[in-house]
């Protein structure tokens, strides 16, 4: 058996059912990791040793019918900006390289005690910002795999590991899963615990995670949220929204093909509502720069001051940009922000869920830039729960995404709608052999 082919949901079914040990498991993956990574480069700490020890502990406790939780034995990534306790957290920076954290971050207790084992730190962008790391997209390794969750996606896309826990501000999820033809999920703000994580900015920061599918997704909130999401079908036909306007004049020629025709596809199976984006969002990315550069200068201000000269040209620009916003812009930008949340809520009362492009463009070429997160920020500011999901493969051999997004706290009809959407799609295509 391959291990590595295992996703989310088999590895913790297979475990439980006694099919495979969670010490071959864990040694499949870690062997696994340092054949491919080399190439990689996804991770910045593989804690090999203490990886097999939790592994141990697992496989006794199998042996006497006990099980921690729905993930006991499954070995998952972590985004370096997740505190872990006695495990170096860098988040990115220089002047971080030897912090040892004292305590886990909440989310991360949350999927121990759920019975997941920590194989490693993944590659961040510098403090989850733009300044990206060397980490390579699996599908081609001269280009990024977008960011800020760059490891974590290479690291699923390149099947190192069956689901990576990640953030997002802007676009820091749902980019690096469409560059990577993976699965992200980034729920709604309040539904995972940002605790012991370091922040980007305080109103924009979620928490989530990247998957090889729909259920596993699902499977790893649930472990982060300590909540159980049910997934229940729908008698009468989904409505699925349709926002064109701002996407389709953003996205490439390519994007938008295999879009449309997507959209074809799936009206055999659902709905289709044409929406109209409310004017308020023509000023979105401004209410969402505004906000970001206000709240990094503030998360930054005693690193930024001990540490400046250390700081990449991205972020350190960032930073001092956002302590040249003063009070009353920030203010004016935190009220347009409820505006635009509320104007979104309408639109979406039209439908059951929204569709829209992953990303404008396949992964850029290089690794100096991680992407344009334009198409997830507005999602995000929004604070929609959505789920990326790939679709198809471009031309030069790049996975496309798509993205699916619901009202707050509607994860349960999210996902529902998201598995049907991902058996109407049938993607099955991995990134070349290693």
């Amino acid at each position: 058996m391959n291990f590595e082919d295992l996703n989310l949901t088999q590895a913790a079914q297979y475990i439980r059912d006694g099919q495979i040990s969670p010490v071959e498991y864990i040694h499949g993956l870690l062997s696994r990791i340092e054949q491919v990574d080399p190439r990689i480069e996804a991770w910045v700490t593989v804690c090999r040793e203490q990886a097999l020890v939790e592994a141990k502990a697992c496989e006794r406790e199998c042996r006497q019918g006990s099980f921690r939780g729905p993930l006991h034995g499954v070995g998952i990534g972590v985004k370096d900006i997740f505190f872990t306790k006695g495990l170096r957290t860098s988040a990115g920076a220089k002047f971080l390289a030897d912090f040892i954290p004292g305590y886990d971050a909440h989310c991360l207790t949350s999927l121990r005690k759920a019975g997941a084992i920590v194989l490693g730190k993944t590659v961040t962008t510098e403090f989850a910002s733009f300044d990206p790391g060397p980490t390579r997209n699996p599908w081609n390794t001269a280009h990024t795999p977008g960011g800020s969750s760059s490891g974590s996606a290479a690291a699923v896309a390149a099947r190192m590991c069956p689901a990576a826990l990640g953030s997002q501000t802007v676009g820091s999820i749902g980019r690096p899963a469409a560059y990577c033809g993976v699965v992200g999920i980034m729920p709604t703000q309040s539904r995972v615990s940002r605790s012991g994580v370091f922040p980007v900015s305080w109103t924009l920061d979620h928490i989530g995670g990247l998957t090889r599918s729909v259920a596993d997704a699902r499977l790893l909130l649930e472990g982060l949220s300590g909540e159980s999401i049910s997934v229940t079908r729908r008698s009468e036909r989904v409505r699925m929204g349709v926002v064109r306007g701002f996407f389709s004049a953003k996205a490439t020629p390519e994007t938008s093909e295999i879009h449309e025709r997507l959209l074809t596809k799936l009206g055999a199976h659902f709905d289709i509502v044409e929406l109209e984006l409310p004017a308020v969002f023509e000023i979105q990315n401004s209410i969402l720069a505004t906000i970001l550069r206000t709240e990094v200068a503030s998360a930054h201000t005693e690193y930024y001051r001990k540490h400046s000269m250390l700081y990449s040209r991205k972020l350190r620009g960032l930073v001092e940009t956002g302590m040249l916003v003063d009070s009353l812009s920030y203010l004016r930008a935190r009220r347009l922000q409820k505006v635009y949340q509320r104007e979104m809520r309408k639109m979406i009362d039209a439908c059951d869920v929204v569709i829209s492009p992953g990303a404008m463009d396949t992964a850029p070429e290089g690794l100096g830039y991680t992407g344009d997160p334009g198409f997830s920020g507005p999602w995000a500011l929004a604070d929609f729960p959505t789920l990326t999901l790939p679709c198809g493969i471009a031309s030069n051999g790049m996975p496309v995404g798509i993205q699916l997004s619901a009202p707050p706290m509607n994860e349960s009809r999210l996902f529902s709608v998201a598995e049907q959407v991902e058996g109407a799609i049938g993607f099955k295509a991995t990134p070349p052999s290693n």
